[in-house]
C-alpha cells in the first residue's frame, strides 16, 4: 500500500493523515478515514447515506443517516473543500455523495541531491525564492556537474515518487527586517532519515556568500556519512573500511583517484581530533590506497624508496596509536590488521589476533572472511584462504567494487599457489565485470610460460622501459608478494611479470633487492628468452 495524492493533499498509506503542499499535516479521525476510504474506493459513483453509515461499521455508534450529512460537511471543511465547487466530495441532493477527486500519478524524480521541501516560502516567493535558487546553484557547483541537483520546494518525501533520490535537503526559512534565518537538514533520500543539521543566518536576502561555504560543508557531511562508521552494527555484506572510503570519495567526486579526495578530509579530521582512533585508521588506509594506486597516476612522479618508506612509517604509527582504543570495534580492528599485514614489519601474528578478535564479534561477515582469508594466505594456507574468499564473494554484490576487490585478492592467492588454470578462469570473470582491470592488473597475472601475450596488453608491455620494469617489479613485491611468508609463494607472485620483462630487457630489469632475495629468478627467466623472442615476432 502506497501514499496517494488527491489535489493538494498527499495521503499516507494508512489514510490517517495527509500532508498539504505547504507542509501542513492534517490528522484524520477514524470516522473521517472510514468515510474517505468508502468514497474514494468507488470514485465518481453515487454512495447513499445508508451505504456510508454502513461503511462506518462500529464507528457509527448510535448515529443515524441524518448524522452522515454533518460528518461529510465536517470532513469537507477539514479537507479545504467547497460543496458549491467540490474538489473532493460532491453532493447528489436527496440521494448521497460522490468522490470526484482523481488520484494524481506520482512524479518520477531522480537526482543525486533534491532540495526540498522548502518551508517558509510565501505563494510569491520573492527574495526568499531567490535565496533557494542560489542555494541550489552553490550545492550543484560544490558537487560537480556530474551530480544532478534538483530544486523542488513543494516536494514531500511522503509523495512516494518513483525514481531514485540519493539525498534531500530540507530547508526552513524565516525572514525579519535585517536577516534571513535558515535551518537545513541533510537527509538520506531513500529513508528520509536525518544525516546532519545546519543553521545559517544571512545578513539579508541579497547577501548570500555564506551559501557557498555551506555547500562545501554539505559535501563534507555527505562524504563523512558514507566514509565513517556511524555506530550502527554492520550488515553481513558490508564493505571493509578501505572500500567504504573509496566509495565515499566517488560519491562526491567524479575522479577515480579516491585517495586524493579523501586525503585532505582525513588530514583535517585528524588534526581536529588526533585521538580519534577511527580517523587515524582511516587515514592509514587512505595512505595504503595511495601506495596501491601509485603506478596508475601518470601525472604524478613515481614515489622514491624514501617516500614510500615514510608513508609506511606513518601508517604504522597511526594504526598502532589507534590500537588501544579500538577494542570492541570489529571494523577498526580489521582495518588495523589489514595495514599491519600489508607493512610486513613483523606484525603478522598481531594482525592474526586482531582479525580473530574482530571475527568473534563482527556482523560484517563478508569483510571478516576477506581479512581472515588474507591472514591464512600470508601464513601459507592458500586452500583455506580461497575458501574464505569464496564465502565473502557469495555475500558481496555482483559487480561491486567489493566483489572486484575480492576477485583480485583471490587471484593473488592463486598466483602464489601457481594455480594457473584457476587464474585464467578468474581473470576472465574479473575482466567481464571490470574491463579496465585488464590494463590495471593484467600484466601481473601473465603466466610465465605464455606463448602469446594478449593483444590488449602487447602495446602496454612493449612501452615498459627498463626503469619502469624495475619499478613495476618492486611495486608488485611490496603490495602483494611480500605479504606471503613462504618464499616460493612470493616468487610465484613475481614470476609471470618477471619472465616477460626479462625477455624484453634482460636480467638487469630485476631490482637488486629482488635478485638478492630470489637469486634463481633471473636465471630461470633467461632460459626462456630465445623461445619468447621467436614466438612473439
Amino acid at each position: 500500500m502506497q501514499s496517494v495524492r488527491y489535489a493538494d493533499l498527499m495521503f499516507q498509506p494508512d489514510m490517517l493523515s495527509a500532508t498539504r503542499d505547504d507542509g501542513t499535516v492534517l490528522r484524520l479521525t477514524r470516522q473521517e478515514r472510514a468515510l474517505i476510504l468508502h468514497l474514494s474506493r468507488q470514485p465518481h459513483k453515487l454512495i447513499t447515506r445508508a451505504q456510508l453509515l454502513e461503511g462506518l461499521g462500529d464507528l457509527a455508534g448510535e448515529l443515524g443517516e441524518r448524522n452522515v450529512d454533518y460528518l461529510v460537511n465536517r470532513l469537507r471543511k477539514r479537507l479545504g473543500d467547497n460543496a458549491r465547487a467540490p474538489r473532493f466530495i460532491a453532493t447528489q441532493y436527496g440521494e448521497g455523495y460522490l468522490w470526484v477527486a482523481d488520484a494524481v500519478a506520482a512524479e518520477t524524480v531522480s537526482a543525486f541531491m533534491l532540495i526540498g521541501p522548502v518551508y517558509g516560502l510565501a505563494q510569491d516567493a520573492g527574495p526568499l525564492g531567490a535565496i533557494v535558487e542560489r542555494l541550489a546553484k552553490h550545492v550543484g557547483s560544490a558537487l560537480g556537474d556530474e551530480r544532478k541537483v534538483l530544486c523542488m520546494p513543494q516536494w514531500r518525501f511522503e509523495q512516494g515518487a518513483a525514481g531514485t533520490i540519493g539525498h534531500s535537503l530540507e530547508v526552513s526559512l524565516l525572514s525579519d527586517e535585517e536577516q534571513v534565518h535558515m535551518a537545513l537538514v541533510l537527509r538520506d533520500g531513500g529513508t528520509n532519515s536525518p544525516i546532519a543539521p545546519f543553521r545559517i543566518t544571512l545578513p539579508g536576502p541579497s547577501r548570500t556568500a555564506d551559501l557557498e561555504v555551506f555547500a562545501q560543508s554539505l559535501v563534507q557531511s555527505i562524504w563523512a556519512h558514507a566514509a565513517l562508521p556511524d555506530g550502527q552494527p554492520p550488515e553481513p555484506t558490508d564493505r571493509p573500511l578501505h572500500l567504504r572510503l573509496h566509495d565515499a570519495a566517488l560519491l562526491v567526486s567524479a575522479g577515480c583517484e579516491s585517495w586524493r579526495e579523501n586525503a585532505p578530509r582525513l588530514a583535517e579530521g585528524h588534526a581536529a581530533n588526533p585521538d580519534d582512533p577511527t580517523i587515524a585508521v582511516l587515514r592509514a588506509l587512505n595512505r595504503y590506497a595511495q601506495l596501491v594506486l601509485a603506478p596508475f597516476m601518470p601525472e604524478t612522479p613515481p614515489l622514491t624508496d624514501a617516500e614510500w618508506l615514510a608513508i609506511e612509517d606513518e601508517m604504522e604509527r597511526l594504526v598502532l596509536g589507534a590500537l588501544p582504543q579500538a577494542g570492541g570495534k570489529p571494523m577498526l580492528l580489521m582495518g588495523i590488521a589489514k595495514v599491519l599485514r600489508f607493512l610486513d614489519r613483523g606484525h603478522l601474528q598481531l594482525a592474526c589476533r586482531l582479525t580473530d578478535e574482530a571475527f568473534l564479534t563482527s556482523t560484517a561477515f563478508a569483510a571478516a572472511f576477506a581479512m581472515k582469508g588474507q591472514i591464512h594466505a600470508s601464513q601459507g594456507d592458500i586452500e583455506r584462504a580461497i575458501e574464505l574468499y569464496d564465502r565473502a564473494i557469495e555475500l558481496s554484490k555482483a559487480g561491486s567494487q567489493f566483489h572486484i576487490y575480492l576477485l583480485v585478492i583471490k587471484g593473488t592467492a592463486l598466483l602464489a599457489a601457481d594455480r594457473r588454470g584457476d587464474i585464467a578462469q578468474l581473470t576472465a570473470e574479473l575482466h567481464a565485470l571490470d574491463p579496465a582491470s585488464r590494463l590495471r592488473v593484467g600484466l601481473f597475472f601473465l603466466p610465465p610460460k605464455a606463448r602469446l601475450v594478449p593483444a590488449v596488453l602487447k602495446p602496454v608491455l612493449a612501452a615498459v622501459t627498463m626503469t619502469q620494469g624495475q619499478r613495476m617489479l618492486m611495486y608488485l613485491y611490496r603490495i602483494s608478494a611480500r605479504q606471503f611468508a613462504r618464499r616460493h609463494h612470493q616468487k610465484n607472485v613475481l614470476l609471470g611479470l618477471s619472465v616477460h620483462l626479462v625477455n624484453m630487457h634482460g636480467a638487469g630489469v630485476i631490482p637488486p633487492e629482488l635478485k638478492t632475495r630470489f637469486p634463481d629468478l633471473a636465471a630461470r627467466q633467461g632460459n626462456a628468452q630465445k623461445r619468447y623472442s621467436i614466438e612473439t615476432t
